[in-house]
């Protein structure tokens, strides 16, 4: 299936700029020629946030393909250093500028001699990942650079705790499904220890490490992170996505047995199912009803396609005809996930 217009997943850079512009006091710039740089007008069109999107494009033009781009990205580097002051500046070329072969890392070696702010170039191969390859490796990157940087003794909190990986700008419905998390965990008796990387504060990232468990909302960002995180801390993680009756009680009972918790999970997910949600309401409604037999195509990224699939099947009675991704770096998950 192919879109007429626009696309599913963006280049990589887009990716590196949307974790980039969702923690705080973070800056990105785009080492990219007139053309790439559309990120500022989709996110402040979509977001409609009140602040400015905090990033901005080191153009590549005539005078710098005769010149080289360095005298002009450490210009920018050092520019915003002075005027934004933010803790972090992320630096990424489009697969456009990557053409040029130029050696950003030494251009951000110079910079960091008159800078205050950390400088990181984007670790991304902007000709193999798209889109939500980029964003989960830059977020990786990311974490693992501060939390590396901190090699103090681990202390726990002392109740049980959660970060949620994977909230970032853009995401579809992301603020709902983060408020509805929310509410599950302060009903599980678990706190929120970060929500990284949307409005985190990258001073924050260094309490990373105090969570018991790391909670995984989406496929296509944060498991990479979660992935570090077991490695080097053995922090579990549940990449579960809480969607749907069935989906939604095995994430409740795989986040209360990692966290040795003593509640009645059991008799909560009951009343949850038959009182509260309104999900088995609805099934047993006539708009429900009316559906039951028909059949149906599912198609998206792989997170909400794969869930959509199973409430389809599982929990209205519909025939799922076809199901499909345009994720296909995540087909086979995707496939073991609709069969």
């Amino acid at each position: 299936m192919k879109l007429a217009y626009w696309m599913y997943a963006g280049p990589a850079h887009i990716g590196t700029l949307r974790v980039a512009s969702s923690f705080k006091n973070v800056h990105g710039i785009m080492h990219a020629p007139l053309g790439d740089d559309y990120f500022n007008v989709m996110r402040s069109m979509l977001e409609r946030e009140r602040d400015f999107t905090p990033v901005t494009a080191s153009i590549v033009d005539r005078y710098v393909l005769a010149r080289g781009s360095q005298e002009k990205v450490v210009e920018n580097i050092t520019r915003k250093d002075q005027e934004e002051k933010p803790d972090l500046i992320v630096l990424t070329p489009t697969c456009t500028s990557s053409i040029l072969q130029e050696d950003l890392q030494n251009f951000i070696s110079r910079a960091q001699a008159s800078t205050d702010s950390d400088i990181l170039l984007a670790d991304v191969n902007h000709y193999r990942v798209n889109e939500f390859q980029a964003a989960d490796r830059t977020l990786e990157q990311i974490i693992s650079f501060y939390v590396s940087s901190n090699p103090n003794e681990i202390v726990k909190t002392e109740k049980p705790s959660a970060n949620i990986l994977g909230i970032f700008t853009l995401g579809f419905h992301h603020q709902h499904d983060c408020r509805e998390i929310y509410r599950l965990l302060k009903d599980l008796g678990i706190e929120i220890n970060l929500v990284v990387p949307e409005g985190c504060a990258i001073t924050d990232l260094k309490k990373l490490t105090k969570a018991w468990i790391n909670i995984v909302p989406y496929r296509e960002i944060g498991l990479m992170a979660a992935k570090f995180l077991e490695k080097e801390y053995q922090m579990p993680y549940i990449s579960t996505i809480p969607m749907g009756l069935v989906e939604t009680a095995s994430w409740i009972r795989q986040i209360c047995k990692q966290t040795n918790s003593q509640m009645d999970y059991e008799k909560y997910i009951d009343h949850q199912t038959r009182f509260v949600s309104q999900a088995a309401w609805f099934s047993r409604s006539i708009d429900c009803q009316n559906l039951t037999g028909k059949k149906a195509l599912v198609f998206g990224d792989a997170t909400h396609a794969a869930a959509i699939t199973k409430i389809l099947v599982r929990e209205m009675g519909i025939n799922v005809c076809c199901a499909g991704t345009y994720c296909q770096h995540d087909g086979d998950w995707f496939r073991e996930q609709v069969q």
